[in-house]
Parts: structure tokens; C-alpha cells; sequence
């Protein structure tokens, strides 16, 4: 009896850990869930959320732009992602506002859980000197573009976290 009140007591306290050290993000059509606590701020008709890991090694990101704002409705939304210029011009927007010294390394269209998802790999140069490589996936949600992705730090992140990220994106 005692050991199963003990073995209760541990997992109760294992788990509730766990949760403390994640943070499930409700934004708009998505959930996302961040291994740790996300910072939140908006900027106009986007929501940027966000967490740098304390030891510098990984940033975590998820943008959640709203089109309605700039006049479009799921409809024509629905339309747009289905041509490959649309794709084509997100993408060459993004890398445009990364900078001159960010450097598409991959891009490609990815089934993700039943949505059209582009996922590009980029390289920038770290400001401590070494290469930063970012993992970037853009998709279309109702009247949302949703960007998410994770920055590794110098070759530093943890490719398990990373992955756990990327894949715990759900879509309502």
C-alpha cells in the first residue's frame, strides 16, 4: 500500500513538472504547445509568440497573421494557397525581410496532418559568429497565414525538442 502511494505521489509530482516547464499556446485556429513559457505580443494584425530557451541554444516561434484585416475572406484564402505563386511569393517575402545574409538552403510543399504546408531550411549568419539554421513552416488556417518555426543556435538546439515543436501544431 505504502509503495503505491509513493509511486502515485512521484508520478503525480514527474508530471506536474512536465507541465510546468511546457506552454500550450490557443491562437486563433491553432494550438500550439512550446517547451516553456511563450512570450506573446502583438503587432497590428499579427500575434507574435515566442521563447529563446535560457541557455541560448533555441528559439521557438509561432506568427499568426490575419488576412481578413487586409480584406480577404476564406474563400479567397482557400484559392490563393492553391497556386504555387502564392507559395513562391511568401516565400521570397520572408527571406527578403530576414535580410541579405539569409540563404535558402531547402524549401518544399509537405502534407501536414491534411493542410499544405511549405517548409524552407535557412541559414544566417549567428551575430557571435557561426551559422544560425532555421526551420520554417507556413500554412493557411480560415483567413490565417501561420508561420512557425525553430531557430538552431549555432548547431546547439536539441533536435528532440524540435521536433516535438514542430509536430505538436494542431489545427481546429
Amino acid at each position: 500500500m505504502k509503495k503505491s502511494i509513493l509511486f502515485l505521489v512521484v508520478t503525480m509530482l514527474v508530471s506536474g513538472t512536465l507541465l510546468a516547464q511546457s506552454d500550450t499556446l490557443r491562437l486563433d485556429r491553432i494550438r500550439v504547445v512550446f517547451p516553456g513559457k511563450v512570450q506573446v505580443e502583438e503587432q497590428g494584425p499579427a500575434k507574435r509568440c515566442q521563447l529563446r530557451l535560457a541557455d541560448s541554444s533555441a528559439n521557438f516561434q509561432v506568427i499568426s497573421i490575419d488576412l481578413s484585416t487586409m480584406g480577404l475572406d476564406e474563400t479567397t484564402a482557400i484559392a490563393m494557397q492553391a497556386e504555387q505563386a502564392f507559395w513562391d511569393q511568401s516565400r521570397d517575402g520572408l527571406i527578403a525581410q530576414l535580410g541579405s545574409d539569409a540563404k535558402l538552403i531547402k524549401d518544399e510543399m509537405i502534407d501536414y496532418k491534411g493542410s499544405k504546408v511549405m517548409q524552407m531550411h535557412i541559414e544566417r549568419p549567428a551575430k557571435e559568429g557561426g551559422v544560425n539554421l532555421l526551420t520554417l513552416r507556413m500554412l493557411i488556417v480560415g483567413t490565417y497565414m501561420i508561420q512557425y518555426g525553430h531557430t538552431d543556435r549555432n548547431g546547439k538546439a536539441d533536435v528532440q525538442l524540435r521536433d516535438q515543436f514542430l509536430a505538436s501544431l494542431q489545427i481546429n
